[in-house]
């Protein structure tokens, strides 16, 4: 038997790039949905999509993301070497493009507290492109970049 991978509302929150208080909030109105299991929420990629399919949401999302850009460009305390990584992926097939996000997104979650710092996903169907960005240690986000580079679409 197979089990489905569940997320936590902190791992909403990281990959959509907004606080655990947005997510927590879009569960109370209703736009997630999920199970509480115990005293924590959990969420299949299935709710997690639902959401994305929220053009209010979606258009968060993307400010957000973008932030993530500006936030390393501003930082001014660096401990270790870091890379900002934005990776524009012509894709006119956002099935071929999921299957992509998720081979991504399984690296990213072996890496997440090993040196990458941020990740984002989002794919930007009126420009039939996916944006990855990442930041973190080079060579943490380098795996990631491996992974997109060896794929052809």
């Amino acid at each position: 038997m197979e089990f489905k991978k569940l997320y936590t509302v902190e791992d909403v929150a990281r990959m959509t790039g907004l606080t655990s208080r947005t997510i927590r909030n879009y569960l109370k109105d209703g736009k997630l949905k999920g199970k509480k299991i115990g005293v924590q929420w959990r969420f299949t990629e299935e709710d997690i999509n639902e959401l994305f399919e929220d053009k209010d949401f979606y258009d968060s999302v993307e400010v957000t993301k973008n932030q993530i850009v500006i936030d390393f460009i501003n930082n001014e305390e660096v401990n270790e070497i870091s890379i900002c990584a934005i990776i524009d992926y012509p894709c006119k097939d956002v099935a071929i493009m999921e299957d992509l996000y998720k081979k991504v997104s399984q690296v990213v979650n072996v890496y997440i507290k090993k040196g990458i710092k941020k990740f984002s996903y989002l794919y930007q169907e009126n420009h039939k492109k996916a944006r990855f960005i990442i930041t973190g240690e080079i060579n943490c986000v380098q795996k990631v970049l491996n992974i997109l580079a060896t794929k052809k679409l």
